[in-house]
């Protein structure tokens, strides 16, 4: 980089902003989260929310090649207005847009990120950008190298599928479960005929309106999260709706993101009539099995530590944060919203004492 002389200029409004990103070269998105189906469904969600949306280029100075991007929303906490990632809460991991051979020096990427928040609009507070993994394939985000980075409250929970499946759920799978699932799917199997089905596109539209239901039923109506979701799928790549049917009805459903080596699991659910038979633990292990199948990599279960991934043989990995805080009230609004993650992850511990790493079947049932 240190050869290369840069520009830094920012795009905003939503169609400004969904034109710059559909024009990045397809080495600039080395992640389904950076699909330009996501970015497209992505913009379309901040549009309905009312969101102001920029995105930040950082460009060469002599060729106008785009090395950098930055999507970012103004969001508020409270009634303080402060930059964050077009989340909305459908995002499980944030990341920038860079060039493969984009690859800053700590101080490099430093003296260019002081650039970056100086040409951001005055709208704003703060800024936090949440949820950086460590790495999602061969790829690390630039934003990582920078001083300061803090942990996110939340972690990742990759599997490693780097044996055959067989061996997988002999040496991952918490056995105790997998005996149980054994059982449950044969008492399934009496009752008809069980089948694991992949969709995208028009036809996987059923089963995902019945997984939509279903996770209202047990989390409340969420309009912004299902809207995304149903654009999404409806477009194709990179969305899965992987389905259980019993005698061709679904008895579990699950939406994720298919990639060069893996396969994200963003959302999962079931028929609450067959929850004795753990139908959504069935469904995530012939998951496995198909991701295992089709040679990828890694079967990624994403946010949210809940016990019955750990049963599956998950090994957490920690993410970042990176925040600027733009005078006192900035620095004031920041500190409250990170105390107020870290009390909630604090919480959430003190009602679950076994911890995420609790080998509970039952739990694993209740998912």
């Amino acid at each position: 980089m240190t050869a290369i002389e840069t520009r830094v200029r920012v795009v905003s409004g939503a169609v400004a902003v969904r034109n710059v990103l559909a024009a990045l070269p397809d080495d600039m998105r080395p992640t389904a989260f950076q699909h330009a189906t996501w970015t497209d469904c992505w913009l379309a969600a901040g549009d309905r929310a009312g969101r102001r949306t920029v995105v930040v280029l950082v460009e060469s100075a002599a060729t106008g090649r785009p090395l950098f991007a930055l999507p970012l929303m103004l969001e508020s906490f409270g009634a303080t207005p402060y930059w964050a990632p077009l989340d909305l809460g459908v995002c499980d991991y944030n990341a920038s847009f860079a060039a493969p051979d984009f690859r800053p020096s700590p101080t490099e990427m430093r003296s260019l990120w002081t650039r970056i928040v100086a040409a951001l609009p005055d709208d704003a507070t703060f800024l936090m950008i949440d949820k950086l993994p460590a790495a999602l394939g061969d790829r690390v985000d630039p934003l990582l190298v920078l001083p300061g980075l803090r942990r996110s409250h939340v972690v990742r929970h990759p599997l490693r599928l780097d044996a055959d499946y067989a061996t997988l759920r002999a040496t991952r799978f918490c056995q105790t479960m997998a005996r149980s699932l054994d059982r449950k799917r044969r008492k399934l199997s009496r009752k008809g005929r069980l089948e694991f089905v992949v969709d995208t596109g028009e036809t996987a539209a059923p089963a995902l309106e019945r997984l939509l239901v279903w996770r209202g039923e047990r989390y409340g109506e969420r309009p912004t999260i299902d809207d995304f979701y149903r654009c999404l799928a409806s477009a194709g790549d990179p969305a899965r709706v992987i389905r259980l049917t019993l005698d061709g009805e679904p008895i579990a459903a699950g939406f994720g993101l298919v990639e060069a080596d893996a396969f994200r699991l963003l959302a999962i659910g079931h028929d609450e009539h067959f929850k004795n038979w753990s139908p959504g633990l069935l469904l995530i292990e012939d998951a496995i099995a198909w991701a295992t199948g089709r040679g990828l990599g890694e079967f990624d279960f994403t946010i949210g530590s809940e016990p019955y991934k750990f049963s599956f043989g998950v090994v957490a990995e920690p993410m970042w944060l990176i925040a600027e805080e733009f005078g006192p009230r900035g620095a004031a609004m920041l500190r409250l919203l990170l105390a107020r993650n870290l009390i909630a992850k604090k919480l959430k511990r003190w009602i679950d004492p076994a911890g995420p790493r609790r080998r509970d079947v039952r739990a694993a049932d209740a998912a």
